[in-house]
């Protein structure tokens, strides 16, 4: 267990633990040098978060000293008990804000996940101190402690997935497990496994990052010893699914999809954990919504589902009937991705279907946010059909809301990529928004046609009906805290009656 666990932390930090011997630590591209592991400060902010501080949160899952005990030397296991120790004498439970940041229960259970699975792979491959033996351990039993009493369940989803992990992790090791524990661990992980995990694998919030962190707690539920035959028969099966759906949710380039709350580094490139899965040209996740198709050098992503589960859907988007688009194993038309949980006019547009490339109306948000993760008014939009063609595949959504519906139907070839978007109701503001990557460079642009090239490859997006109005700059992010540049094509749609419009667009290679 502790090896399928130890990837998550170790292939993150392994390259960077002389800078966290030395006390110095860099998350989300920010740098912070706290001169030695004794002197850090545990509730240490940085100026690009605001309300909610998930840099101080990650500095508090300790992922780092995973490696440390691995393969680090007499001075980093050194590091590693000045670092147990300065927590222990500041991660006070009076500090204010410490419940959300390194004593909030997610963040406490991945640094038991990291923690102790790098102490169990020391522990059989070389030799530790018995001083920092103890210490660990009385380290670890401390977390648990607080894990036990602060089960996340009024949040559900991934958080109850990561308290239950860690729990089940390290009531592996010890001799007896009482009774009455082992109890309430099964029926707490069936629970979230039946409620959290659809049927086809996918996580209930619809992320492709969390997803990841499903499938290794899964692994862990599958192979706990104290759990009943009927729940680790459960979360084996559920396992195999969330493997496909995981690599499902994967581009040709190796990293994840970034509809949702997601980004690159959070969890390690979906190959190094998972097996690889063998897809057709067209492809669907039906519970969860999504469509996969792939032809030649175009492979495409579709989403057609709800916003997340009715109970907290706090990491979704209104990326209805959004795609992502790659072309020549490149990322062409791309999610606007996650720069940050803080509140604030950033997170708020992320998270909005005016940001996405979903047929959508000007000042008409299918959903209502408030605050980081709160979710007011909700939205869901639907698979409609699917057909398998010659040299492809051919897939629709709907989207409907008081007074309109939207709907997108797919055709993805060898030839490229045809997209028809219609408009059926309310009409006034109509527009779509694409994103394509700073990576590339428009060579020239009309109402007709815009083209593209990167490197040796070129890519033309055509109008059929309606018109290419504008070329704007913009950004997304792939990393948290970290912009990248971009261009927004706007695309408004043709007028077919009082009540409709349709908009038809297409993406070619040129040759």
């Amino acid at each position: 267990m502790a090896r399928v666990v130890s990837p998550y932390y170790y292939n993150e930090y392994i390259d960077v633990i002389d800078a966290a011997a030395s006390g110095t630590f860099r998350f989300f591209g920010q740098t912070v040098d706290f001169g030695s592991p004794r002197a850090i400060d545990w509730h240490h902010q940085v100026e690009a978060e605001s309300d909610f501080h998930l840099w101080r949160m990650k500095l508090g899952h300790m992922g780092f000293i995973c490696p440390m005990l691995m393969s680090g030397t007499a001075t980093h296991l050194e590091a590693v008990a000045q670092l147990i120790a300065s927590y222990r004498e500041q991660a006070d439970f009076g500090v204010s804000g410490c419940f959300s940041s390194y004593w909030f229960p997610y963040s406490v259970s991945h640094r038991i996940l990291a923690v102790l699975c790098g102490y169990l792979l020391a522990r059989q491959t070389r030799d530790l101190p018995e001083s920092l033996c103890d210490q660990i351990e009385a380290f670890l039993r401390w977390n648990i402690g607080f894990v036990l009493a602060n089960v996340e369940h009024e949040l559900k989803n991934n958080h109850v997935e990561r308290n239950l992990a860690a729990l089940c992790l390290y009531f592996n090791c010890v001799e007896t497990v009482p009774a009455r524990l082992a109890r309430r661990l099964d029926r707490d992980v069936r629970d979230i496994i039946k409620a959290s995990v659809l049927d086809d694998g996918l996580l209930a919030e619809r992320s492709a990052m969390y997803q990841g962190l499903t499938v290794m707690a899964l692994h862990i539920f599958a192979e706990t010893e104290f759990l009943t035959t009927a729940t680790r028969q459960l979360a084996s099966e559920r396992y195999q699914q969330a493997v496909r759906a995981w690599r499902f949710m994967t581009h040709p380039d190796g990293e994840i999809a970034l509809f949702n709350d997601s980004w690159f580094g959070e969890v390690p490139p979906p190959s190094t954990i998972a097996a690889k899965q063998d897809f057709g040209p067209l492809e669907r996740l039906p519970t969860a919504g999504y469509a996969r198709l792939e032809a030649g050098a175009f492979f495409a992503l579709f989403d057609a589902g709800p916003i997340g589960p009715r109970w907290n859907p706090g990491h979704g988007h209104a990326d209805f009937l959004a795609i992502e688009l790659d072309v020549v194993g490149k990322r062409f038309i791309v999610d606007p991705g996650t720069y940050q949980y803080s509140t604030g006019p950033r997170r708020r547009f992320e998270r909005s279907a005016d940001s996405h490339n979903g047929p959508a109306l000007e000042g008409r948000e299918p959903v209502e946010y408030k605050g980081c993760f709160r979710v007011g008014r909700m939205a869901s939009a639907q698979l409609t059909g699917h057909t398998m063609e010659e040299t492809g595949g051919r897939v629709s959504g709907a989207l409907q809301l008081p007074g309109v519906r939207f709907q997108r139907e797919l055709q993805l070839s060898t030839r490229g990529l045809r997209c028809t978007d219609d408009w059926i109701g309310a009409t006034n503001g109509a527009k779509v928004r694409l994103i394509v990557p700073g990576t590339w460079s428009v060579t020239s642009w009309n109402p007709i046609q815009a083209s593209f090239k990167s490197d040796e490859t070129r890519v033309h997006i055509t109008v059929h009906e309606g018109s290419l109005v504008g070329v704007e700059p913009g950004c997304w992010s792939r990393h948290y805290l970290q912009n990248e540049d971009a261009m927004v094509l706007i695309l408004k749609p043709r007028q077919t009656d009082e009540r409709s419009a349709q908009l038809i667009w297409a993406v070619d290679q040129a040759t």
